[in-house]
């Protein structure tokens, strides 16, 4: 430990010099401007400063040490013939540790000098622990600040149906945490690359489909990917010269891809379904036109077979006279006739009742195709709305911290 003590009295140095020396390292000054030079050269641990000195007295030095970076945090303690209440409250002002009183003994110099040691490690600790606590907050308030981020991507997330916005909404988050990225998206069209700065090598494209049947999360130098089923994800700059925010980024950047691995899992259902929707529809369509021709023709049939019957009828009664048969054959055959014509009265009167339930199934169809088409306007994915978007686009500039 070092101690430097100024005072212009010989005999002063000389005793504190003998005290102290036995326990710590100890310079002498003479004067003020002296005790100024040797401070900051030396940087000692306490300084016993004089009060009373010719030229720049101690209360100067004292704040002229205190005004200096060098030497503002190194304790005083002022030594004086005078006792008085306003020369140590002065002393206290100027940034003084403590106040000993000429004469002293040895052993009350020694006891102050140990308790300003003790006060001056504590104090060190203290700040130590306070910029340890200092750095956790900043920590903590980026962190949330971040998690706010996140949150507030998944729930602008949900507004989008296209794979290109999804990607930008993405970077727009990775660029407010600093990061060159790159994403493949596995679309029901199939991969699709996206890219923060514009552009990728033939490699990189190459790697991203590849490195989706490898682990979660595959680190190499400064390069991470993260794969879920239906993305993989490239971080082209991680901060591992920065271990806070390397970790926070482990933690958050999987949390985010899930749901965007989860939303495009469910885009790609939305378009399966709008896809069988619409190929029911056009069954259900095709189905119906095909019934109702088929009911049109099959009630042509019946008329036009009802008046086959009818016509014959009409031109035997009138015919069969001049063939000359006896009266008991054209009653014979005309009865026939007659009867195969009621048989053919009572299947049509038959088929109506087919026909109607013929058209009792139609109009089902009909009614199913109606509510398949009212489905696919419900479910076909509306136009981004990019006037949305866009008075949302600062979202990220505006977190508010929890």
């Amino acid at each position: 430990m070092k101690i430097l003590a100024i005072d212009d009295e010989p005999i002063s140095q000389y005793f504190l010099k003998k005290t102290l020396e036995k326990f710590y390292t100890v310079t002498t000054a003479g004067s003020g401007e002296e005790g100024l030079r040797l401070a900051a050269e030396i940087l000692p641990d306490i300084i016993i400063l004089d009060v009373h000195m010719p030229g720049i007295d101690g209360y100067t030095v004292c704040r002229e040490l205190k005004a200096n970076h060098l030497t503002s945090s190194i304790p005083v303690i002022f030594l004086s013939a005078s006792a008085e209440s306003d020369e140590q409250v002065k002393g206290y002002q100027v940034g003084g540790d403590d106040y000993i009183t000429k004469p002293c003994n040895p052993e009350t110099l020694l006891a102050k000098v140990k308790v300003i040691f003790n006060y001056r490690d504590d104090n060190i600790q203290l700040k130590k622990k306070y910029k340890e606590a200092q750095k956790t907050a900043n920590i903590a308030m980026t962190g949330s600040s971040e998690i706010g981020m996140a949150m507030q991507f998944v729930e602008q997330a949900y507004l989008v149906n296209d794979y290109s916005m999804l990607a930008e909404l993405f970077f727009t988050l990775t660029d407010k945490l600093n990061l060159i990225c790159a994403v493949m998206f596995f679309t029901h069209e199939g991969p699709r690359c996206f890219f923060s700065d514009g552009a990728a090598s033939p490699l990189e494209v190459t790697l991203l489909k590849k490195m989706r049947n490898q682990n979660r999360i595959f680190d190499f130098g400064r390069r991470t990917f993260i794969n879920y089923p239906n993305a993989t994800f490239l971080v082209k700059n991680m901060p591992i010269d920065t271990p806070e925010k390397y970790g926070r980024i482990k933690d958050l950047l999987p949390a985010v891809l899930g749901n965007l691995s989860n939303k495009i899992f469910t885009m790609k259902a939305g378009h399966a379904i709008l896809t069988q929707s619409e190929a029911l529809a056009v069954s259900f369509s095709q189905i119906t036109t095909s019934l109702l021709s088929l009911g049109v023709s099959l009630r042509s049939s019946q008329l036009e077979s009802t008046e086959i019957l009818k016509t014959m009828y009409d031109e035997m009664s009138m015919f069969l006279p001049r063939l000359g048969l006896e009266e008991d054959q054209e009653e014979y055959i005309l009865n026939h006739i007659e009867q195969a014509n009621n048989r053919a009265l009572d299947l049509n009167d038959n088929n109506t009742e087919i026909e109607t339930s013929f058209q009792h199934v139609t109009n089902k169809l009909q009614s199913l195709l109606d509510r398949q088409n009212q489905l696919l306007i419900e479910i076909r994915p509306a136009k981004p709305n990019e006037e949305s978007l866009d008075r949302n686009n600062d979202y990220l500039d505006n977190v508010e911290l929890f």
